[in-house]
Formats: C-alpha cells, sequence, structure tokens
C-alpha cells in the first residue's frame, strides 16, 4: 500500500514596517530630537530661570504629543495637520483645479495628463520578438517604464498544489528585479470594469440569418440586453521601471539606449510571468497604453473605444489628448471628466501569517463600482545590498526591543521577524518594498457614500488596513494607473527621514 501524505497549505507573511532604532516607540530622528530638547532645557534653566525653563518644557512636550501619538494608520497630528494646510493652500490657489483642450490654459489646446505625468512622452519600440512596447520616459527622475498586459486565467480549477507553484514562482520572479541593477520598481495593476457588450452585440447582428425563428432571435437579444450587465472584465496590467543612471556612466542614458536595452530583455520578462499564473503576457504598445490612460480619465469614452475596435477601427490617440479636459483634486475625491474616484492607500499589511488568496475580495469585481483598480506597488532592494540592509534592521530591532525596562511584545516580533528576514536574503532571497493603492471610479456622485464604505469593507476582509489619501487624490490616482510611478522619488523628505521618525 502507499503512503498518503496529507496536504498542508502554506502560510505568508514577515512583512513589517522599516524604522530606525529609538527609546521606546519613538524612531531614530524622534529620539536624538528629544534628547537635544532635554539638552537646551537644562541650559534654559540654568541660564534664564524657572519661569522660561517651564515654558520651554510645557512646549517641548506638546511638539513630542503632535509628532509621536499616532492613529491606527501609523499618522501623527501634525502630519495630518500640515496635509491638511497643504491642501487648503493648494485650493486657495486654485493648484487643485486644472483644464485643458481648446479652452484649457495648456500650451497647443492639448489635453496633456496632469500633476507628476505632465512632462511625461511616450515612445513606441521592437523587442526581440518584434512586438511593438511602449516606454514611458519620465523626465524629472529619469526613469523609463515598460508596461505588459496579462491575461491571468484565474485559480478556481486550479489545485492547491500548483497555485502553491505560482506564488514562490512569482517571488523569484520578483527577487530577480533585486538583480537588475537599474530596475527600481515593479508595479501590478488588477482593473475590473463593465463589459459593454459592443462587439457581442455586433457579432449577434451581423451573424443573424434573415430565416431564424422568432424564439431564437428573442433569445439572442435577450442575450444582447443581459449579458453586458452581468459580465465584468478583469485585465492585469504589469509595469517595470528602470533607471536611465547605470553604475559608473558619466551620464544618463538616451531614450534610444533605453528602448534597445529593454527590447532585448522584454522576452525573458514576459517568458517566465506564465509560470506565475500570469497567462499569456505581452508588451502593450503605445496606441493601447493611451486607451488605457484615456479610459481611466474618462470612462464614458472607454466604450466608444471597444464600439471602434469592434468595427476594426483604431481610435486616434496621441499621448497629447489622453488627460483629462477638467479636474478637479479635492479632500476626498477627485472629479475627473466624467468620473468621480477615490483612493485608498495601505497603510498596514495584514497581520500575521495569511493565506494566497488573502486579496481575492478586494480584487473581485464589484457591482456597484464603475471601474476599479487595485495596484501593488513594489520597489526591489538591490541584491548587493540587501543583506547590509537586512543586517541594519536586525540591529535596529534589537536595540528597540532593550530599549525598554517593561517586554514589548511588539518590539520582540519585530525582532524575530527582522532575523527570519536575515536568514531568508542570506539564502538569496529578494527584498521588497510595497505597498498598495486602491482606487474606485464611479459616474453617479449619490454612490459616493455606499461605494466608499463597499471598498473599505473589501479592504478589511482581505485583511488590509487602508486610508483616503486625503489632499492628494489626483496622485493616488495616477500612482494606480500602469505607469511605473515611484512615488518617493518625487518626495522632498528622503526616505531615511521618513524612516526614522
Amino acid at each position: 500500500m502507499s503512503e498518503q501524505t496529507t496536504y498542508t497549505e502554506p502560510t505568508y507573511g514577515n512583512w513589517r514596517r522599516p524604522r530606525t532604532a529609538g527609546i521606546g516607540r519613538l524612531g531614530g530622528l524622534e529620539t536624538w530630537a528629544m534628547i537635544a530638547g532635554l539638552l537646551v532645557l537644562v541650559f534654559v534653566f540654568r541660564l534664564a530661570g524657572p519661569l522660561p525653563g517651564f515654558a520651554l518644557f510645557a512646549a517641548e512636550v506638546i511638539a513630542l504629543v503632535l509628532f509621536t501619538q499616532r492613529d491606527a494608520h501609523g499618522q501623527s497630528r501634525i502630519s495630518r495637520l500640515v496635509a491638511r494646510l497643504a491642501h487648503r493652500r493648494a485650493v486657495r490657489g486654485r493648484r487643485n483645479l486644472y483644464r485643458s483642450g481648446p479652452v484649457g490654459l495648456v500650451p497647443g489646446g492639448t489635453a496633456r495628463l496632469p500633476g507628476l505625468l505632465a512632462k511625461s512622452a511616450l515612445h513606441q519600440f521592437q523587442d526581440s520578438f518584434d512586438r511593438g512596447f511602449a516606454l514611458l520616459f519620465m523626465p524629472d527622475t529619469n526613469h523609463a517604464t515598460v508596461v505588459i498586459e496579462c491575461e491571468p486565467t484565474g485559480l478556481a480549477l486550479e489545485d492547491p498544489q500548483t497555485i502553491d507553484a505560482y506564488v514562490a514562482n512569482w517571488g523569484g520572479w520578483l527577487a530577480d528585479l533585486g538583480k537588475q541593477p537599474d530596475v527600481v520598481a515593479c508595479s501590478v495593476t488588477v482593473e475590473t470594469a463593465p463589459d459593454f457588450g459592443v462587439r457581442l452585440r455586433q457579432s449577434v447582428d451581423r451573424h443573424r440569418h434573415p430565416d431564424a425563428s422568432a424564439a431564437v432571435v428573442e433569445m439572442m437579444e435577450e442575450v444582447k440586453a443581459t449579458f453586458p450587465q452581468a459580465a465584468p472584465v478583469t485585465r492585469a496590467y504589469l509595469a517595470v521601471t528602470v533607471t536611465a543612471w547605470r553604475q559608473g556612466a558619466p551620464r544618463p542614458r538616451k531614450v534610444e539606449d533605453l528602448g534597445l536595452d529593454l527590447g532585448a530583455r522584454l522576452g525573458k520578462l514576459t517568458e517566465h510571468l506564465e509560470q506565475c499564473g500570469a497567462g499569456d503576457a505581452h508588451p502593450v504598445t503605445a496606441q493601447g497604453l493611451c486607451e488605457i490612460v484615456r479610459s481611466a480619465y474618462d470612462p464614458v469614452v472607454a466604450q466608444h473605444i471597444a464600439a471602434a475596435h469592434a468595427e476594426e477601427i483604431t481610435p486616434a490617440l496621441s499621448w497629447d489628448d489622453v488627460g483629462p479636459l477638467a479636474h478637479d483634486a479635492g479632500w476626498e475625491w477627485y472629479r475627473h471628466d466624467s468620473g468621480l474616484s477615490k483612493s485608498w492607500v495601505m497603510s498596514v499589511a495584514p497581520r500575521g501569517e495569511v493565506f494566497s488568496n488573502v486579496l481575492e475580495a478586494v480584487l473581485a469585481p464589484s457591482g456597484d463600482v464603475d471601474r476599479k483598480r487595485v495596484t501593488m506597488l513594489y520597489r526591489p532592494v538591490p541584491a548587493a545590498r540587501a543583506m547590509d540592509v537586512a543586517e541594519k534592521d536586525v540591529t535596529a530591532a534589537k536595540n528597540r526591543a532593550a530599549s525598554t525596562a517593561t517586554v514589548s511584545f511588539r518590539a520582540v516580533d519585530d525582532y524575530a521577524k527582522t532575523i527570519q528576514t536575515a536568514k531568508e536574503v542570506a539564502k538569496d532571497a529578494g527584498m521588497l518594498n510595497f505597498g498598495v493603492v486602491i482606487t474606485a471610479t464611479i459616474r453617479n456622485p449619490e454612490d459616493a457614500l455606499a461605494v466608499s464604505y463597499g471598498i473599505e469593507d473589501l479592504a478589511a476582509e482581505s485583511q488590509l488596513t487602508v486610508r483616503p489619501a486625503y489632499g492628494a487624490q489626483d496622485t493616488a490616482f495616477a500612482a494606480g494607473l500602469p505607469l511605473g510611478l515611484v512615488l518617493p522619488d518625487y518626495v522632498m523628505v528622503p526616505a531615511k527621514i521618513r524612516e526614522a521618525v
């Protein structure tokens, strides 16, 4: 008799928020600021007397509370106050409004993309398999992005062992990005949108026989009317962003050089994606990327684009015409042409150990949302630096766990996670920074409250702690598109300082 083995579904986790060592819950920068404040306080007491000393002490206590008291999303009171003041200032200066097109303020009467994408340039190249692909270049950061469209078949008919293999291969694919020195970011966007049924209706009408019976005609007419309402379309895009700078190079590479380099590497990138459950993977052309972005900013246009393709007509679109004709970036919502969108960002990753289907709820189509995008953002740590980063994390977590007299189980658990990460990195595992952006787009403003509650419930079901991108809805909307925006490179405060607080 053969021995039967019991299958145990694997779990995943061990992620943590990077922080520098400090006293208790304080970060490194906060700890040094507190020490400096105490030293200044001692001198004030000795030189100016008790009254100014107590006044300074009260001011330092208030500042400490504003900087260190955080909400469930890890946001301090001062950070929330700064965001609110910055948005009010933008509203007073009317910088939250955008008008383009023939009656707008954009030179040439074009509909350029707003915000961080205003200076972006789109190019078309051929890869080694003679496939056309779009290359989006961002001159402000010297970043270039290629977009790959995937056609995942889903996991409904897959056995657990196959799903585990998909997850393992996907982890290996991401780890390989850290071994490519010019790769700075990667994003995966899963978009669910309504199927307008244009192709279906035209196909039915085109193949209708003149002598068809009345019953058959009635049945097909019912299919034409009901199918688009119950068949949302799910599309998946993968964007890989590289930097034009190479180590030792005196100047950044030109766009033409980037196109030749990425064209030679695209075959390898798309070849191994099938082993990750992505199905058929092929690069997106410049025309395809224009249609994706245009449909996102003006959802009504998506139906016309689908109708044009059904007639085998390619819509005339250029990168100068894919932006919105008007937008209004509010505190909580973002109005753009025919759409009204709200974006959420992940503040806390799923706690503890999770299974491979943890994001299934938030990725599934939502009936009350016209268009929904869930974008996972990855920034790989270069393989040459991964071990150094892991060791610094271990040291910082150890010092933080030993900085208080009472045992902090959260600090002890964080220290255990850094140890486990260092062990895995030593075995050639990759290290990544990651985040999630969720964008819901509707056309009827009356559905705003219900949609907002629905998305937050789906995120909670997927064990994601999310918060609305207050005051930055237009930026979060752009980050959720498959365009490879690397938001930390646009922030004035360096990453090391952000991790130290």
